[in-house]
């Protein structure tokens, strides 16, 4: 077991997320992505089977999964330094000096590059960034001033291209499934002391655009999704929470009740 960074609560080692939060951990996401790339290798080989009227649909959920592995690797290479430190501090690992000066020269040398592209609005380019300066070691962005917005929009970019593609090719119940819990924790995030005027505007504007785009998309309302909303979070002594497992449930019977599917 591990604990999540973000709430602090237990959970297993080999979870992409944190079943109460839904906060990333690095080490389950990587073997994910590696059990998912393989199934995409299995899909291809497989579509020399698939019936010339069903390739075209084939081909585009193929490409989204492709596009959403692109952004889970981009994503992980963002946040594995700190889940990495986290799990070194559960184990009362001290770094080095050696390894605090090869990250303090990293962020040396990264950081300029990041802030100059996030200056742009290029935010794409500041994941990008990210992950082509890594590695065979992890390093954490945790430091950067905006490491914690970077995080809301590669979430944002995740439900977007979810809508995105199901717009344009169709989508089933478990493609619903998963872009209706990642718009949940998209519309939960709540306002940090990192985040600048600016960037609450635009987490604000995120918001409130894949609402209307999962409305338009799924054809329900923005007063299902606030009422689905309140029947996903719990409490504890934390406060009031969106709670994973209980949303993977309600969203399922949701999806079901609500949404036509393929």
């Amino acid at each position: 077991m591990i604990y999540c960074e973000n709430c602090h609560a237990p959970m297993e080692e080999d979870s992409a997320k944190c079943p109460y939060c839904g906060a990333l951990n690095a080490h389950g996401g990587e073997k994910q992505y590696m059990e998912r790339l393989y199934e995409i290798r299995q899909d291809v080989e497989e579509l020399s089977t698939v019936p010339e009227k069903e390739y075209r649909r084939e081909m585009g959920k193929t490409g989204r999964v492709i596009r959403l592995t692109f952004l889970a690797i981009a994503v992980l290479a963002v946040f594995a330094g700190l889940f990495l430190f986290l799990g070194r501090k559960l184990t009362d690992y001290e770094p080095t000096a050696e390894e605090i000066r090869a990250q303090m020269q990293w962020e040396k040398e990264v950081f300029p590059k990041l802030d100059a592209l996030y200056a742009e609005g290029d935010y794409d380019g500041v994941v990008s960034c990210v992950f082509e300066n890594q590695d065979e070691t992890y390093y954490s962005i945790s430091n950067w001033k905006h490491a914690d917005f970077i995080n809301v929009y590669t979430r944002y970019q995740s439900c977007t291209e979810y809508l995105e593609q199901a717009a344009s090719e169709g989508y089933d119940a478990e493609d619903a499934l998963d872009c209706m819990i990642d718009t949940l924790f998209l519309i939960q995030e709540r306002k940090y002391d990192s985040y600048t005027k600016a960037e609450e505007a635009l987490i604000a504007a995120y918001q409130e655009e894949v609402r209307k785009q999962i409305c338009t998309v799924f054809g329900i309302s923005e007063d299902d999704i606030d009422r689905l909303y309140v029947e996903c979070c719990v409490e504890d002594e934390y406060g009031v929470y969106l709670d994973y497992q209980t949303a993977k449930k309600k969203v399922k019977s949701f999806v079901k009740e609500k949404i036509r599917t393929d």
